[in-house]
C-alpha cells in the first residue's frame, strides 16, 4: 500500500503546479498601463507642457496687431483758449491755446481737460525676430513633449523591473511550496515503511529535518513574495490584491528577440536614433538641442531693426470746447549697441546645446552597447534555458530511479533526499534562465505608451 502511495508523488506534484482558479492574474500589459497613469511626475511634465504652450503664445503675440482706449480727465492752469481770426480769410476763425506769466490775473485759473483717444500699432517688418523667437518656444514645447514621453517609458520601465522581480519572487514561493508539500508526503511514507519494518527508524528523523527545512524555506519565499507584491504596488502607486498572480506567459520561450526597428533578429543592433518610445531620451535630448539652437538664433536677431506702425484716433476738449484728434505713421528702430548683451545669450544657449549634443553622443552609444548587451544574453539565456531543462529532465529521471530503489530496499533515504534537492535546484535553474529571457527580451521591447 505504501509503495502504491509513492508512486503517486508525481502526480501530487503536478497537482500543485497548476495554476489556482481562485488567484487574480495581474498581467504585465495592466502593470504598463498602470504605471502611466497621473503621477506626480507625469502631473509636473504636462505643466512644463502648458507653461512651453504658453510661451509659444508669449511668442506669436510679438509684432501683432494691439489695440488700446485711453480716456484722461483732469484740470491745469493756463492754456486758455483765444480765438483768433485769419487775416487771410476774415470768416475763418481758430482757437488757439495761451497762457498767461506767473503773477498776471488769472495765471492760475484751472481749467478742465478730456480726453477719450482709441490707438492700434502693428509691426510690419522685424527682419525675422519674430519668427526665431516662434521657432524657438516652439522647439522648446517639442522638447518639453519629448520629456513626457521619457517619463512614461522610464516609469514603465521601473514598472517592468518590479513586475519581473515579484514574478522571480512568487515562482520561487511556488517552486518552494511544492517542495515543502512533497517533502510532507515522503515523510508521510517513510513513516509508513518504518511501521512495516520494511525501513530503519532513523529514516524517520532524517525525513523529518528534511521537512522542517523546506517547510522554513517555504516560509520565507512567501515573505518575500509579498514584499515583492507590495514594491510592485508601490512602483505603480496603486493597491494590488494580496492574492495577486503573476502571468506566466512573460516567461514563455520566444524563437527570436523582438526588433524594435524590424530587422532581422542575426543583423547588428539597430542605430540607437529610433523612432519610438524605446529611445525617448535621444529623442528628448535632441529636441533640447534644436531648442537651444533656435534660441541662440532668436538672440543674434535680438538687434535687427523693426518697422513699426502706429494709428491713433478720437477726441480732447477744454471747457466746453471739444476737438477731433487723428494720428497715423511708421517709426523705424534701428537698435545701435545693447551692451554685448544679445551675443552673450546666444553664446549661453549655442554652449547649452554643445553640452546637450555631447550627451545625445554618448547616450547613443551606450544605446547601442546596451541592445547589443541585450541581444547578446538573450542568446545566451535561450542557450542556458535549453541545458537548464535537459538538467531539469535528468533531476527528475534521477530522483524517480532513487524512489524506486529506495521502495524496493536497495539504496538509502539519503540518496532520495540529495536527488530531491537537486531537482529543486534544476527547478531554479529553469525559473533563472526564463527569467533572463524576459529581462533581455522586454529591454528590446517597445514600450507602448498610453495617451
Amino acid at each position: 500500500m505504501t509503495r502504491r502511495l509513492l508512486r503517486y508523488l508525481p502526480v501530487l506534484a503536478l497537482w500543485l503546479a497548476a495554476p489556482r482558479a481562485s488567484a487574480q492574474v495581474v498581467t504585465l500589459e495592466e502593470i504598463e498601463t498602470k504605471a502611466q497613469r497621473e503621477r506626480a511626475e507625469l502631473v509636473e511634465r504636462r505643466a512644463s507642457i502648458e507653461k512651453a504652450q504658453a510661451e509659444v503664445a508669449v511668442a506669436q503675440s510679438h509684432g501683432g496687431p494691439t489695440l488700446g482706449a485711453r480716456a484722461e480727465g483732469g484740470i491745469a492752469p493756463g492754456s486758455t483758449l483765444v480765438h483768433v481770426q485769419d487775416a487771410r480769410n476774415p470768416d475763418a476763425e481758430y482757437l488757439v491755446s495761451g497762457s498767461r506769466a506767473l503773477g498776471e490775473p488769472g495765471a492760475l485759473t484751472p481749467r478742465p481737460r478730456y480726453a477719450a483717444l482709441l490707438s492700434g500699432k502693428i509691426t510690419i517688418l522685424d527682419f525675422g525676430r519674430s519668427a526665431l523667437g516662434i521657432k524657438a518656444a516652439e522647439a522648446a514645447l517639442g522638447a518639453e513633449r519629448a520629456t513626457l514621453l521619457q517619463a512614461k517609458v522610464e516609469l514603465v520601465r521601473a514598472a517592468r523591473s518590479a513586475y519581473l522581480t515579484w514574478l522571480e519572487a512568487h515562482q520561487t514561493w511556488q517552486l518552494a511550496e511544492k517542495d515543502a508539500e512533497v517533502t510532507r508526503q515522503r515523510t508521510i511514507s517513510v513513516k509508513a515503511l518504518i511501521s512495516e519494518g520494511a525501513r530503519p527508524a532513523t529514516d524517520a528523523s532524517l525525513s523529518s529535518y528534511d521537512e522542517q527545512l523546506a517547510g522554513l524555506r517555504q516560509s520565507r519565499a512567501a515573505r518575500a513574495a509579498a514584499a515583492a507584491l507590495q514594491l510592485l504596488a508601490a512602483s505603480v502607486e496603486m493597491p494590488l490584491p494580496a492574492g495577486a498572480t503573476p502571468d506566466l506567459e512573460v516567461l514563455e520561450p520566444r524563437a527570436q528577440p523582438p526588433n524594435p526597428q524590424g530587422a532581422p533578429a542575426s543583423t547588428e543592433p539597430p542605430p540607437a536614433a529610433a523612432n519610438g518610445p524605446r529611445d525617448s531620451a535621444l529623442g528628448a535630448l535632441e529636441l533640447q538641442r534644436q531648442a537651444a539652437l533656435s534660441a541662440a538664433r532668436a538672440a543674434d536677431r535680438g538687434a535687427a531693426p523693426v518697422l513699426d506702425a502706429a494709428a491713433e484716433v478720437g477726441v480732447q476738449g477744454q471747457d466746453s470746447r471739444v476737438f477731433p484728434v487723428y494720428k497715423a505713421g511708421v517709426t523705424l528702430s534701428v537698435p545701435i549697441w545693447d551692451g554685448g548683451l544679445g551675443s552673450a545669450q546666444a553664446a549661453v544657449h549655442r554652449a547649452e546645446a554643445r553640452g546637450i549634443e555631447a550627451r545625445l553622443q554618448a547616450s547613443e552609444r551606450r544605446l547601442r552597447a546596451e541592445q547589443a548587451a541585450a541581444r547578446t544574453r538573450f542568446q545566451s539565456a535561450a542557450e542556458e534555458l535549453q541545458l537548464s531543462q535537459q538538467l531539469l529532465t535528468t533531476a527528475e529521471l534521477v530522483l524517480s530511479q532513487a524512489e524506486e530503489h529506495y521502495r524496493s530496499g536497495s539504496d538509502t533515504l539519503e540518496r532520495v533526499l540529495n536527488a530531491q534537492r537537486s531537482l529543486v535546484q534544476a527547478r531554479r535553474e529553469v525559473l533563472t534562465a526564463q527569467l533572463e529571457t524576459a529581462r533581455a527580451r522586454l529591454e528590446l521591447t517597445p514600450i507602448k505608451v498610453v495617451p
